[in-house]
């Protein structure tokens, strides 16, 4: 697909307000949705990129300057610019992709985006497919597998009938993980795959998106073709499963925020349009990607919770954060997604971690203080090092000081770390001296003197010295249980961070 091909969406309201002739003969390889200041990060080269404008500010004229330069630096052919915010696409903007010979698009309020991303893909996958994938299935079979599909009956059914009415190797469905979503034949010999087929529109909108139709066998010429065909009868499921997720993950969020207010009127209705049992205990998950867009913590989600095989439901959440509810015990679910969650990870750089907390197995009408039980799990296995995997953590393995510390935020952690033990690492640093290390041997010791002495090759009474100054400077007192708790937390908190203090 090339840039002008988008000059042919006239009727869908798109119009051009800059482009060079030579710009317009760009290769498109995709597209996305960008609509924060700084996009770069989240920006593939060769991208047409649609934004609704959220990022710019009528007073700061230079973000529609810095906007273009990320973009156009990223490798981005072309930007379509939504009018339905601000009522027209700014001067500024125009000004700016014509600095940087970056072809700009309007699109009116009355087209969706998603209207667009669909023509887009209609084209890049027309350009994939070979010329004969085009070859129709004889109709009675393509009649009966759409029958099949709108009716929802299970996919193994589909790929079976296809096997068996068109003579094709046996099939499967893939996730991007490589979980085997369906099979035509479930006792398939552990062999590579051999064919793999998009199924729906080409590259997902996250690395943990998409389905695939694969064969373990090589496909003939005669053979390839229908595959292509029956991959482009089975976008239908794909299509059903989005509507269905956008359905369950409203009622979600409308049953996060009833429960928040306090409103459990219609909590039986909410949790049976999430697609869940109204009378069995709900455990809450959280799934955290720092830094990458919320869409990735959602789809990632899903592709860990499918494991699981339990009823359950996705939202997104805060910032680069999704919330779960699975009719599963935290147990279970724990063991299963350790279990897969490398797998996962594995899809992304390892920058981009994955953090998964689970909270209590609670009545529906506790879920708001399982949920925050949950999200504390998340923030303490995000803070595990990188060399911890997989980075899962359930409130019900927070049993010792050590692991419920881990949640904490890191801001809260650093300023307790600080005004503890930040007057011994300063000293330390000062005057060349190991405070803060007879500190942690005399605590791991249990507070004997004899034991620290022998474990640092000292004398009893340098042990006294040192323990005294540490008393001194941070104003806690070794003999008295709450002081010795402050500095032992002190010192956990300190070896669970990769920050020094200041």
């Amino acid at each position: 697909m090339l840039v002008k091909q988008v000059l042919g969406f006239a009727d869908l309201g798109v119009a051009p307000l800059w482009g060079p002739a030579h710009a317009l003969e760009r290769t498109v390889t995709g597209v996305t949705t960008a609509d924060m200041e700084n996009p770069a990060n989240y920006l593939s080269p060769g991208e047409i990129v649609l934004t609704g404008l959220i990022w710019w500010h009528p007073n700061r004229a230079e973000t529609a300057e810095a906007f273009v330069a990320e973009a156009r630096a990223a490798g981005t052919v072309a930007l379509i610019a939504g009018e339905g915010l601000h009522g027209q696409v700014p001067d500024e903007l125009v000004e700016a992709c014509r600095a940087h010979d970056l072809p700009l698009f309007s699109v009116p309020r009355s087209t969706t985006f998603r209207t667009i991303v669909d023509r887009i893909y209609s084209l890049l996958w027309t350009d994939l497919r070979e010329p004969s994938v085009s070859a129709a299935l004889p109709s009675a079979v393509e009649n009966e597998l759409l029958e099949r599909i709108a009716s929802a009956v299970p996919l193994c059914d589909v790929l079976s009938t296809a096997v068996e009415r068109l003579g094709l190797p046996d099939l499967e469905l893939v996730s991007a993980a490589d979980r085997t979503i369906a099979s035509s034949n479930p006792h398939i010999a552990d062999q590579p795959r051999r064919v793999r087929i998009p199924v729906g529109r080409p590259g997902g909108r996250s690395p943990f998106d998409g389905w695939w139709l694969c064969t373990r066998q090589p496909a003939d010429a005669a053979q390839r073709p229908v595959l292509g065909r029956l991959a482009d009868l089975l976008s239908a499921s794909v299509e059903q499963r989005e509507k269905r997720r956008a359905t369950h993950a409203a009622a979600a969020s409308a049953l996060l925020a009833d429960l928040d207010r306090g409103d459990t009127a219609a909590m039986p209705d909410l949790i049976r349009k999430c697609g869940l049992p109204a009378d069995v205990e709900l455990t809450p998950l959280v799934v955290r990607m720092p830094g990458a867009p919320g869409i990735w913590a959602v789809d990632a989600h899903h592709e860990l919770l499918a494991t699981c095989a339990a009823e359950f439901v996705v939202c997104e959440a805060r910032t680069a954060e999704s919330v779960g509810i699975a009719a599963a015990p935290p147990e279970q679910l724990a063991r299963q997604i350790s279990a897969y969650l490398p797998t996962v990870q594995g899809l992304v750089d390892d920058d981009r971690t994955i953090a998964v907390g689970l909270g209590p197995s609670v009545e529906p009408r506790e879920l708001i203080p399982a949920l925050a039980s949950a999200r504390y799990a998340a923030g303490a296995a995000g803070t595990r090092p990188a060399s911890t995997k997989p980075r899962v953590c359930a409130t019900s393995e927070m049993t010792t000081l050590s692991t419920v510390l881990e949640g904490l935020p890191a801001p809260v952690a650093q300023t307790f770390r600080s005004a503890t033990i930040g007057p011994i690492t300063r000293y330390d640093v000062a005057k060349g001296t190991r405070l803060l290390e007879t500190l942690k041997t005399f605590l791991d010791s249990g507070a004997s003197w004899t034991r620290t002495a022998t474990a640092m090759h000292l004398h009893v009474n340098t042990v006294h010295y040192r323990i005294e100054r540490v008393e001194a400077l941070t104003g806690r007192r070794v003999a008295n249980l709450h002081d010795r708790i402050d500095l032992q937390a002190a010192l956990i908190l300190h070896l669970q961070s990769n920050t020094p203090l200041p």
